[in-house]
């Protein structure tokens, strides 16, 4: 029973995980989406014209890969969500859908990293001290939230 209601709580936060990306990546209004972080650090950062290119193709490779691990973690969902309405449930059916998620997870968090490793390899060593505080300053947001504005 306990093993259920751990289940559960995974599904639900999983489900509101997805609700925050879709609110916060694609719905909110006058945001240009991903496109916008990539050229924020060029233009932080100033790349030259090799730079921007060799950026561009960076970009390009990561996108394609993250839309193909968001593909096979949706076709997985798809799939883990069909299984709530079934009227017969293998447990080790739905862990074993949950912890394909997981890996998946784990594929775009790598890939994040590989990303921005691979940004701060292009940079010249000012902007690799640029990059290094924007990141900094990056993690410490992340680490806090967003500031709320004061009550009346």
């Amino acid at each position: 029973m306990k093993r259920n209601n751990i289940l559960y709580l995974l599904l639900i936060v999983l489900i509101i995980m997805n609700g925050f990306f879709l609110f916060n990546y694609l719905g909110r209004p006058g945001h240009k989406g991903p496109k916008e972080s990539g050229h924020f650090i060029v233009k932080e950062l100033g790349f030259n014209a090799t730079q921007l290119l060799q950026f561009e193709e960076l970009e390009t490779k990561h996108h394609n890969k993250m839309r193909g691990v968001g593909d096979d973690i949706k076709v997985v969902k798809d799939a883990l969500f069909k299984k709530i309405t079934e009227t017969s449930i293998s447990q080790s059916t739905v862990d074993s859908l949950i912890v394909v998620i997981s890996e998946k997870e784990q594929q775009k968090e790598k890939e994040l990293f590989s990303r921005l490793r691979s940004i701060y390899e292009l940079c010249d060593e000012e902007q690799k001290e640029q990059f290094s505080a924007i990141i900094k300053k990056a993690r410490e947001f992340n680490d806090r939230g967003p500031e709320m504005p004061p009550r009346p």
